[in-house]
């Protein structure tokens, strides 16, 4: 962790625990925030010649409402990058989130998810308000999300929304299915921080923070990445069923072969 020590710092860690969130600059370099836009880009140009689930398209323009530009403006997110491409799959071993993650879950880690949110100008929808874990279902809840702009992320163009301490009560009840599953009860926006972030800045979120993004209505872009990692010591809640995320990438340390 030596190159890691001025970038996450024991006051960070502190607040990690305590209001289940932390922001790290320039995590991702300007050559590495390039690189992951590049990437998009060629992903979305074989589309639909790309694996089952990989391009998911908005909704507004997959039903004809909206008709992007070019098909990349109106992309909602790729999924399971890591498992699908091997520029996602070698990013899963970037060494400063991998060691961020080791100090905050231990040496056995394994990338649980992998996301590319792009959220396209003027029809970008909202995702609503929901825990991460709710979908994983993994106990204990030893999970961390790095979510990482890959432009200027802003009020207006849907940044990320969260609720500091929520992660302390546990999975709350969820309620819907894919893009319309989240949480039941809808948080009071008086307890609700906006995170804006520079390309390559970072939000580091526990597993069970709640968080929402409000749509795209403004004329530019919004692409992040979003990786979860999580301890090799998690197992699968038993009976659950609605969603089967199985781990992406063995990471570093022990594989235990929890699914």
């Amino acid at each position: 962790m030596t190159d890691n020590d001025n970038l996450f710092s024991g006051r960070q860690i502190q607040q990690y625990h305590e209001q289940g969130y932390v922001t790290v600059e320039g995590l991702f370099t300007a050559d590495e925030v390039d690189a992951v836009r590049n990437e998009i880009t060629r992903i979305v140009a074989r589309y639909p010649d790309c694996p089952e689930g990989l391009v998911e398209l908005e909704p507004s323009v997959e039903n004809g409402e909206n008709t992007p530009q070019e098909l990349e403006l109106g992309v909602r997110k790729l999924g399971n990058a890591a498992r699908h491409n091997a520029f996602f799959r070698n990013l899963a071993f970037h060494p400063t989130m991998v060691g961020i993650a080791a100090t905050l879950l231990g040496p056995d880690l394994k990338l649980l998810q992998s996301i590319l949110l792009l959220k396209p100008p003027h029809f970008g929808g909202e995702k609503i308000w929901h825990q991460d874990n709710a979908y994983f279902r993994r106990d204990p809840n030893h999970i961390v999300g790095f979510w990482v702009a890959c432009d200027d992320a802003t009020v207006q163009n849907g940044c990320m929304h969260i609720i500091p301490e929520s992660h302390i009560q546990g999975i709350v009840e969820h309620s819907g299915l894919k893009n319309d599953y989240g949480a039941v009860i809808t948080p009071s926006v008086e307890d609700a921080v906006s995170i804006p972030l520079n390309a390559g800045d970072a939000l580091i979120f526990d597993g069970e923070l709640l968080h929402s993004t409000p749509p795209n209505t403004t004329n530019t872009r919004r692409r992040s990445i979003q990786y979860h990692y999580a301890s090799g010591k998690c197992r699968r809640t038993v009976g659950w069923e609605l969603y089967k995320v199985t781990p992406e990438v063995h990471v570093s340390g022990q594989d235990y072969g929890y699914g």
